[in-house]
């Protein structure tokens, strides 16, 4: 028998959840005898498999790994340059300090030129952007001196002054630190701390094949559904096996096919997977029971009764297991049946 048959009517959906639910509970337990151990880098254990059957926007934690096309990616001259171009670089880390002065809408912004030698950024780089966002600017010495051109109260004074020390003068928005790693062939490859996949491809010299985020839903904006769905599945295969565990690969793979089913991701809570059932009494089940009676009787809705949850509310055989399958008898071993019986009275 090959590994991945399973008898006719078992409940895979049932043993997908026991799966994945037995070591989550573990994992919290192991959370709570741990205290203060952290990862500062990725979030792991329960918190990211929370993230990802959730279906969060934003993880707590996103990171990228980046590699880059075969030509380059061995020259580590060349991979660094490609670093400079990933890493965001803000006003804000340019400078030493600053002052404002909303009354008459100026601030100064004292530069850092050591921190401009290092990530190669000139005073006119720094200018130009400033100037894109409405200002008036003027270099004096190591002092940027700029004044808001549009007359405006103190508080959208106040909020112009903080987007622009938040300017991206360089690299891509959202990639707060971007790192060069080798592996063990030698080629090297790019880790950041923040993700933002659509920008990074469009760079020069990174393998768009192999662009991989733990922000599920830019791999669905970029990749697509068939992308998202295995990166679900071997993020929890992957989180759970960090921790420790041993489960089969396809159990969290059926949860992962259940979240992509609608050509989206979703959570698997009452707002995705459970709240979509086709079932009222299944969506009821879960959760805002009353709701969804309500909108059931208005539209008329019918319950076929198909599934495992409604059909134990009704007290009805539920089609698993041996109530997976329908035996018909025929009339002529009928009567063979009846004839035995009352030859044996």
């Amino acid at each position: 028998m090959k590994e991945y048959s399973i008898q006719p009517g078992e409940a895979v959906g049932v043993v997908a959840a026991e799966s994945i639910g037995e070591p989550s509970t573990q994992m919290l337990l192991r959370v709570f005898h741990s205290a203060g151990i952290s990862s500062a880098v990725v979030t792991t254990g329960l918190p990211r498999i929370l993230e990802i059957i959730d279906a969060r926007k934003k993880p707590k934690s996103p990171i990228m790994h980046i590699n880059l096309v075969k030509s380059i990616e061995k020259n580590y001259e060349k991979v660094r340059d490609i670093r400079k171009k990933v890493e965001e670089v803000k006003v804000s880390d340019l400078i030493k300090g600053f002052t404002e002065n909303l009354k008459s809408g100026s601030m100064t912004l004292d530069l850092d030129r050591e921190k401009m030698s290092l990530y190669e950024i000139n005073a006119r780089s720094v200018i130009s952007k400033i100037e894109a966002y409405g200002t008036d600017t003027e270099l004096v010495g190591d002092t940027l001196r700029v004044k808001v051109k549009k007359k405006e109260d103190l508080r959208s004074t106040r909020v112009s002054f903080v987007n622009i020390r938040a300017l991206s003068v360089v690299g891509v928005p959202g990639i707060l630190k971007a790192i060069v790693e080798q592996s063990e062939d030698g080629s090297f490859y790019i880790t950041t701390v923040g993700s933002n996949i659509k920008d990074v491809l469009e760079i020069e010299g990174v393998d768009k094949e192999r662009v991989f985020s733990n922000n599920i839903a830019e791999i669905m904006d970029a990749y697509g559904v068939e992308a998202a769905r295995n990166v679900i599945a071997r993020d929890l295969y992957s989180t759970i096996i960090a921790e420790g565990f041993n489960t089969s690969f396809r159990h969290l793979s059926l949860i992962a096919d259940a979240m992509c089913f609608y050509g989206t991701v979703k959570g698997v809570g009452r707002h995705g997977v459970a709240g979509l059932k086709e079932s009222v009494f299944a969506r009821a089940a879960f959760e805002e029971t009353v709701k969804h009676f309500v909108n059931a009787a208005i539209f008329s809705e019918k319950d076929e009764l198909r599934g495992v949850a409604e059909n134990i509310l009704i007290g009805k055989q539920v089609p698993v297991g041996t109530g997976f399958v329908k035996l018909a008898v025929k009339k002529e071993d009928l009567k063979k049946i009846k004839n035995s019986d009352k030859a044996r009275e």
